[in-house]
């Protein structure tokens, strides 16, 4: 139809009888081709790791990773989201950090419930870019009888390694060796999972195997964590491909750490104010304090002792060294009278360790300051340090200046009173 038209046209003298015969056939070899077909751009599927039909050693364990999805976008509308669809729980599909910038995103498949051997285990993963757009895929594995081979996996591979809190950064801690799938044209690579506190430099030993070294980043601390759970995961590892067809597999580490003798008693026990009862006698009881190492690994015994600091009042009192029970060894009467009106008695009592191994480090102490009220001294009230307070005062000082110096004074014997 649309030839008849145009060439009626070119008959009539129309715009297409100025053609040239050749300028006519591209003309209706445009028009006549089909129009291309637009279709809406999803998100795609890596055919290299879909999921169908893989074979999974019933022995994996849960919590385990058991493979890796990846998905690219042809519009680059990043970031992509992995889920699994409905109310299934045998596995769980957790999306890797992926950003805008990303040309392929990741998703591991995780084992949730123990396996059942020779069973076929069915599930549809969802991929959505950041806009909407989605695609899905049917995914499936049977768990067999076999028995993962760790070591051919990770010849060799350490489950322990152990460092001083004292370790600096950048310091490698051990290694593991991953062999690569000889069925696979690309070498093993390697990742580090479980803390930012470690990185892992790989190297391949050959074509196919590669070597990952533990690296400290940080300094440890034994007092905030003493075990760091870590998992080097192994892509394209080697497997026996009858009965074993993941993509992934994982190495469990524990990094434990060691204790070094560097912080310094800690009071648990000390309490900051104490009012004196009138009726203590000498050799009574009048409190206790208590501290601990701080550094728990290799605790050491710790003594306690009273610092004079000045004060006339610390032969008042004795402080038993192992306990820290702080008795009264003098009348109460004489603390009443040698002490000022309505000011508590401050005692500076020390912690300090008991050192027993000529190689260990030098012990270390902490001290605290304890305000003992005697009887009639209300905790807390303050107290002017004299009965008037002078001060020069300019003329056409700025207003509030005087009483800014009233309001320090007051503060500052306030603050000696709660000392």
């Amino acid at each position: 139809m649309l030839f008849i038209l145009l060439f009626g046209w070119s008959r009539a003298g129309g715009l297409f009888h100025r053609l040239s015969q050749c300028a006519m056939r591209s003309l209706l070899l445009v028009c006549c081709s089909p129009l291309p077909l637009l279709v809406a751009a999803v998100p795609r599927f890596d055919s290299t790791a879909l999921l169908r039909n893989v074979l999974v050693p019933a022995d994996a364990s849960v919590g385990s990773i058991i493979y890796r999805l990846r998905a690219s976008d042809p519009t680059f509308d990043y970031p992509l989201k992995f889920t699994i669809r409905g109310e299934y729980t045998t596995v769980s599909v957790e999306t890797l950090n992926c950003t805008r910038f990303n040309s392929v995103c990741h998703a591991n498949v995780i084992v949730r419930k123990k396996l059942d051997p020779l069973r076929f285990y069915d599930f549809t993963v969802d991929v959505k870019s950041f806009n909407g757009a989605s695609a899905s895929i049917n995914c499936s594995f049977r768990a067999t009888n076999a028995t993962t081979p760790w070591g051919d996996i990770f010849p060799g591979a350490p489950t322990l390694l152990m460092v001083s809190e004292k370790s600096r950064r950048n310091t490698d801690l051990g290694s593991v060796i991953a062999r690569g799938n000889p069925t696979l044209p690309d070498p093993v690579t390697l990742e580090l999972w479980g803390s930012i506190q470690f990185s892992l430099h790989q190297r391949l030993i050959n074509l196919r195997d590669a070597e990952g070294t533990i690296v400290l980043l940080s300094q440890l601390d034994y007092e905030i964590k003493t075990v760091h759970h870590l998992t080097v995961l192994a892509n394209n590892p080697y497997t026996e491909t009858k009965t074993d067809t993941r993509n992934i597999a994982g190495w469990p580490l524990l990094v434990v750490v060691l204790d070094e003798q560097d912080t310094p008693p800690i009071f648990t026990l000390a309490p900051p104010t104490t009012v004196l009862n009138p009726s203590l006698k000498p050799g009574d009881l009048v409190l206790q304090v208590k501290a601990e190492d701080g550094d728990r690994g290799k605790p050491r015994k710790i003594r306690y002792g009273i610092i004079p600091d000045g004060s006339p009042f610390a032969a008042f009192f004795q402080i038993d060294e192992e306990t820290g029970e702080l008795h009264l060894v003098r009348p109460l009467s004489e603390i009443i009278s040698l002490s000022h009106s309505n000011q508590p008695i401050l005692l500076t009592v020390v912690a300090e360790e008991v050192r027993e191994d000529p190689e260990e480090p030098p012990a270390q102490s902490s001290t605290v300051r304890l305000a003992l009220i005697p009887p009639g001294v209300t905790a807390g009230s303050p107290t002017f340090g004299s009965t008037e307070y002078n001060a020069l005062l300019d003329e056409n000082s700025p207003t509030g200046r005087f009483s800014n110096y009233l309001k320090l004074m007051l503060e500052l014997n306030q603050e000696m009173l709660l000392l």
